[in-house]
């Protein structure tokens, strides 16, 4: 199945907005000065998260959801090789960005932020969509398991990250 343009602009819309989320949150909240076990621990918490939502795109993919989600929006199905491309892509991302951590690379956390929102966004969209649309949505089963992780690796990032202003604006 040959993809549209269209379609692969437009299908990942609510992925933009997640994307900005996390360029905003990464932005305002620097991570603090954090010791090598604070580090590991995330990276570990996250890793199990992105172990969570590989799980979660397996299930969407063997599902059909880039076949019956651009349908929604008047777009064309995506190519099932354009889903597995655009997924395999953000885990590279998500492994490297684990490593950063581990170096402590303040860059590094966006990808974990762009997750953890991602993660918390499926909790609410592959119910909605269900209920939309009358029945199963591809995703929904797998969707409660990759919210929790969302909600426990957001938690975590509140945790070892700072508001921008509070060093901006510190009193001496």
């Amino acid at each position: 199945m040959p993809n549209d343009p269209q379609s692969m602009l437009l299908a990942p819309a609510a992925v933009y907005l997640v994307l900005f989320l996390a360029v905003v949150i990464t932005a305002l909240r620097p991570p603090r000065s954090l010791g090598a076990a604070e580090r590991l621990g995330l990276v570990e918490l996250f890793l199990l998260g992105v172990a969570c939502q590989c799980l979660h795109m397996l299930e969407e993919f063997l599902t059909g959801l880039h076949l019956v989600y651009p349908p929604l929006f008047g777009l064309a199905p995506l190519s099932g090789e354009f889903f597995v491309t655009f997924n395999v892509a953000a885990i590279a991302l998500w492994v490297l960005a684990a490593a950063g951590i581990l170096r402590g690379m303040s860059a590094a956390y966006f990808p974990v932020w762009f997750l953890a929102l991602a993660c918390c966004l499926n909790l609410v969209f592959h119910p909605l969509l269900s209920l939309y649309t009358g029945g199963y949505f591809p995703g929904l089963l797998t969707s409660p398991l990759v919210g929790l992780m969302g909600i426990l690796i957001t938690r975590r990032l509140f945790q070892l990250t700072d508001p921008a202003h509070d060093r901006t604006f510190a009193e001496p």
